[in-house]
């Protein structure tokens, strides 16, 4: 019974530790997950700027009036899908290429020129931030379904650690209550043998005399 009791505590103690270093671990990848998105939706902020600034330096002739209408549905799909509680990969993926296929070819077939002709603006430094921007949400795009598969992980293992240490108790139980029942039957056995030997005729003559 002493060691039955020894190893309960010891598991239980065990699992104490994992369950606090388990949730210890969720807590930090979740922190992790919070400041990717925060970035993740700087970067965001930062390609409407420059949407805006591109669409109100050119002006509304050529390919501009279709660009800046699919672009902008584009961008307003990405940001539906960056802020959903679980991203998904192929949906924010697709989007934001989408969204760099778009405006490449937009640049170079007419935007890079008319950003010469009539600005007093770098059209390669121009292109270079977006580029750059929309590189900086696919890096933190991954960070955050990353983290938030690290964190599914972990919530899995925790699952299972309980399911085993309930699995355990329970087992563990049912040998307590076996060793007890073993323990009654033989404390009766005894006490049946006892009062048989006195009940016995040859017993009770040495008893008497």
């Amino acid at each position: 019974m002493s060691n039955s009791n020894t190893n309960l505590q010891t598991q239980t103690s065990s699992v104490l530790q994992n369950d606090t270093v388990s949730s210890c671990s969720i807590s930090n990848i979740q922190e992790k997950t919070q400041l990717s998105r925060s970035r993740c939706m700087h970067s965001l902020k930062e390609i409407k700027s420059l949407f805006k600034f591109l669409s109100e330096t050119l002006q509304d002739y050529g390919t501009m009036p279709i660009f800046k209408r699919t672009f902008s549905q584009d961008l307003d799909l990405l940001e539906q899908h960056l802020t959903k509680d679980i991203l998904s990969r192929t949906d924010c993926t697709t989007t934001l290429t989408n969204l760099r296929t778009k405006f490449e070819n937009a640049f170079n077939s007419e935007f890079e020129e008319r950003m010469r002709k009539y600005t007093r603006y770098n059209a390669q430094s121009f292109n270079d931030a977006m580029i750059c921007t929309m590189d900086s949400i696919r890096k933190y795009m991954l960070e955050i379904i990353l983290h938030q598969q690290r964190t599914l992980h972990l919530l899995k293992q925790k699952t299972l650690m309980q399911t085993q240490e309930d699995h355990s108790n329970q087992t563990q139980a049912l040998n307590s209550d076996s060793l007890k029942v073993d323990l009654v039957v033989k404390q009766n056995s005894c006490s049946e043998k006892e009062d048989s030997q006195r009940l016995h005729p040859a017993n009770q003559q040495r008893n008497a005399a």
